[in-house]
């Protein structure tokens, strides 16, 4: 596997000291064309929005994803940069992916990624959840890892964790696919689950993101008996609603499920670290067992 990374970091940095006028240039030229494989191919998918007509399509893209982009403070900008720089984030993140692909050995399991793209952006603080830490990763479509944060003595020290997280969902998603309008609620809980234990392996479960903690004990036996009759349910509009709860179906135009705010990460971490637990193996290990034979295992359900 080539990692192939990505500053986008130094790019923003650049376009934030240079005069307001060439900022757009080179916010364009140092962070977007770089970032392409990232944004191109979805900015077509969301939902357009009228207030974009007539955007160039780098601008478009940095306004739905929630890249720190020209059109916010630079002052302001360049003081989160010098956070990021001051903790040394940058090279602990990429040390994360490093650490994470050696770990998890996907060609000994018949996985081989060409390469890997990753980068860690500024995000925009408007479009960051406080709530959830103010950081975020992605990391579903095999080959492209990214995070991106407003940073905070919270989340400095998750930023490689969650990097983690994503190059997990690489892997996994290498071996068993995720295939939106075939994706069970069985296969998301686990898969979230398994980058989240693999995630505290690599890292410690004190580094884990707010979402794993979504629900406390009681609430998580509530929840168990609705969790194991959707097991089976099949589609991304219908599974998101299990993952990310109710918010998300007002958010995006799906039906709510009654479901609390990113209950599947904490049922997914719950019923991984059950397994674990119960088979004597770790998340690197359980990364390349099919899901229902870890939800079976775990005996939660």
């Amino acid at each position: 596997m080539e990692l192939i990374t990505i500053d986008a970091l130094t790019g923003q940095r650049a376009m934030l000291e240079a005069p307001e006028a060439a900022r757009m240039d080179i916010f364009r030229e140092r962070v977007m064309v770089p970032l392409a494989p990232f944004w191109e191919p979805f900015l077509a998918w969301g939902p357009q929005v009228a207030q974009d007509d007539g955007v160039e399509p780098a601008l478009k893209a940095a306004r739905r994803f929630g890249y720190y982009s020209p059109e916010q403070d630079a002052a302001s900008g360049l003081r989160a940069l010098d956070r990021f720089a001051e903790a040394g984030t940058w090279a602990e993140c990429v040390a994360a992916v490093e650490r994470a692909w050696s770990a998890l050995a996907p060609e000994e399991h018949g996985i081989a990624l060409a390469h890997v793209r990753y980068t860690l952006l500024l995000g925009d603080p408007a479009k960051l959840d406080p709530k959830l830490g103010g950081y975020t990763g992605a990391g579903g479509w095999p080959g492209m890892v990214l995070a991106i944060a407003w940073p905070s003595d919270f989340n400095l020290p998750r930023l490689a964790a969650v990097t983690a997280h994503e190059l997990h969902h690489n892997v996994r998603f290498s071996y068993e696919p995720f295939v939106p309008h075939e994706v069970t609620v069985g296969q998301y809980i686990v898969a979230e689950g398994l980058a989240e234990a693999f995630a505290a392996e690599q890292h410690g479960e004190d580094k884990l993101g707010p979402w794993v903690h979504a629900l406390d004990d009681d609430q998580a036996a509530a929840l168990t008996s609705h969790f194991r009759d959707a097991i089976d349910l099949r589609g991304f509009d219908v599974t998101r609603g299990y993952i990310f709860g109710d918010w998300a179906a007002e958010a995006f135009g799906f039906p709510p499920q009654g479901i609390p705010d990113f209950a599947g990460y904490s049922m997914g971490y719950r019923t991984v670290r059950a397994f674990l637990k119960k088979s004597g193996r770790t998340a690197a290990e359980a990364t390349y067992l099919p899901w229902r034979e870890i939800v079976e295992g775990s005996r939660l359900f």
